[in-house]
């Protein structure tokens, strides 16, 4: 449970300062207002580990890290980042200096997430009774499923791609072989991810999941060839499936998340597909977000905090210590 205006505001002001550390370059605005109100409500300082000069974000830096691991007490670290080649350097500094600190989400997770090739190769291994459309993990094996008559959809392998706009993440639909020789004629076959093509979409959904609470709401399809009227931007909050939901909170345990977020879509049989995962998503559309991530922290660190108790199983196994 989380304890959210069960205690008065007097008594998380009287209490120790928490520092909490952070490694985030993706959806500021959002993270910012978390920074606020956990330091308003609960005393919660959150450290930023990337060097800043002004209002401009900086380059990680291993020297600069050291420091502030050294200065503040940090009793969790929050990975939030850009998918980029550097980002190899951050994981591989928290594992040297700072091994015994917890993370909202771990290592793993963060890292395989910036890779759907990666994404989807983890949830076959670990996780095979969640739906997914069949993946294909190579330019060969895709080609010759085209060949055969399966329609292929081709994505960027990379997710939160810093240079890529949400609108362009998708390359193409391939119907046919003729058509996905000239989807994937200019990219490097170590850039594509494929999977097979469900038919016409229009409605996405999107779920978001802070510990055990977890909202659902729709968005439209992004492979569109004429731009969203006003109506279409609007997302509806829609009740997820009571096995669907189960699966998702059992998805978060095999990836070791305790926030995130997934799409998925219904096939035209109406199956539902996860086609998409994001560990710590922009929660933009989910106003109540910023206070429930930051009553998740909170929770999980007075419970760390108590000597003489063990952290309940629930928050054990959905905060990570890797």
């Amino acid at each position: 449970m989380f304890l959210r205006y069960q205690t008065p505001l007097f008594f998380f002001m009287s209490i120790k300062k928490i520092y909490i550390g952070a490694i985030c370059n993706r959806d500021l605005e959002i993270f910012e207002k978390i920074i606020k109100f956990a330091k308003v409500n609960y005393n919660i300082k959150i450290v930023n580990l990337i060097p800043h000069k002004g209002n401009k974000k900086g380059i990680f830096d291993i020297k600069y890290f050291r420091k502030k691991i050294k200065k503040y007490p940090i009793s969790l670290i929050i990975v939030k980042l850009l998918s980029e080649k550097e980002n190899q350097i951050i994981y591989d500094t928290i594992k040297i200096y700072a091994p015994k600190i917890p993370l909202l989400n771990s290592l793993k997770a963060v890292q395989t997430c910036e890779s759907r090739k990666a994404t989807f190769k983890r949830i076959e291994e670990k996780y095979k009774k969640i739906p997914i459309p069949k993946s294909y993990f190579s330019l060969k094996d895709a080609y010759l499923a085209c060949s055969n008559g399966v329609k292929i959809i081709i994505k960027h392998d990379i997710h939160n791609a810093p240079d890529i706009p949400k609108e362009d993440r998708v390359i193409g639909i391939a119907r046919n072989i003729n058509d996905f020789i000239e989807l994937v004629k200019n990219y490097d076959e170590n850039e594509l991810f494929f999977q097979d093509y469900l038919g016409k979409i229009d409605i996405v959904y999107k779920v978001y999941v802070i510990d055990r609470w977890v909202v659902s709401i729709t968005a439209h399809n992004r492979i569109k060839q004429r731009p969203l009227t006003p109506y279409e931007m609007v997302h509806i909050r829609v009740p997820i499936d009571k096995e669907l939901k189960r699966k998702v909170l059992r998805l978060s345990k095999k990836f070791g998340m305790s926030v995130f977020g997934i799409d998925y879509i219904f096939s035209e049989e109406g199956v539902p597909y996860i086609i998409d995962i994001n560990d710590f998503p922009s929660f933009r559309n989910i106003p109540e977000a910023i206070s429930l991530i930051s009553d998740y922290i909170y929770e999980f660190l007075i419970a760390r905090q108590k000597i003489d108790e063990r952290i309940p199983m629930r928050l054990k196994t959905r905060t990570y210590m890797t």
